[in-house]
């Protein structure tokens, strides 16, 4: 039994309900000992924080809520604010300047998961590493999903979808493919069952250089993938 796994039976944190924990230590086992900057977005019971405290123990701590709790943890830094809330992620990002490891739990809601990576992403370090929760909600359409429609627009799941062609399309040469800013920023996604790790980086797609071909060349290209 891995270390986080054992953690989680010290601090019953929910996360153990979907097996997170195998997973996350085959994910941050090789960071544990490491400086880092740490948020978790969706505070609850503080069981995950708990957990992260006593896995990463040079690490700097932070979680918040949209509610304020009536607990504090030694050595973790516990705030209230709004994952939408720009005015507040500003000031959070202003006293760490930067997070290794990112960890939404937050509302599942899709338009806060997106807006709050789009947000946050900046402020991910190189080889930082996102990682978004639950995301079987991306199908509730309470949380802005559809269970009938798959490819319903802004979803959190076809959101993360779009990252994929984002670190992929440049080795199939898409002609009309619409660029975003996460172009050549994400080393790779790993998506297992409900939850996602994106990890920032450069992508090897975007450092391969094509050969210079002619217009008739690139033209023939072009029409062998519209027919």
């Amino acid at each position: 039994m891995n270390q986080l796994t054992k953690l989680s039976k010290k601090y019953p944190s929910s996360k153990a309900n979907f097996n997170y924990f195998d997973i996350y230590n085959s994910h941050f086992l090789r960071l544990k000992n490491k400086k880092l900057n740490i948020l978790e977005i969706g505070v609850f019971d503080g069981d995950s924080l708990r957990i992260w405290r006593d896995y990463f123990p040079n690490a700097n701590i932070c979680g918040f809520d949209i509610n304020k709790k009536k607990f504090t943890i030694k050595d973790v830094d516990i705030q209230v604010g709004n994952q939408v809330d720009t005015v507040f992620l500003s000031k959070l990002v202003k006293k760490y300047k930067y997070f290794d490891i990112i960890i939404d739990d937050g509302s599942h809601i899709s338009y806060h998961i997106i807006k709050t990576f789009t947000f946050l992403f900046d402020y991910l370090s190189e080889n930082g590493i996102y990682v978004i929760e639950d995301l079987h909600t991306s199908y509730f359409p309470r949380y802005g999903g559809s269970r009938i429609n798959l490819k319903k627009k802004n979803t959190s799941m076809n959101f993360i979808k779009q990252l994929l062609d984002s670190i992929n399309y440049e080795n199939f040469n898409r002609p009309f493919y619409k660029k975003n800013k996460f172009d050549g920023k994400i080393n790779s996604i790993s998506l297992h069952q409900n939850i996602c790790f994106i990890k920032k980086g450069k992508s090897r797609s975007f450092l391969y250089k094509r050969a210079n071909k002619s217009f008739i060349e690139k033209l023939k290209k072009l029409c062998s993938r519209l027919f």
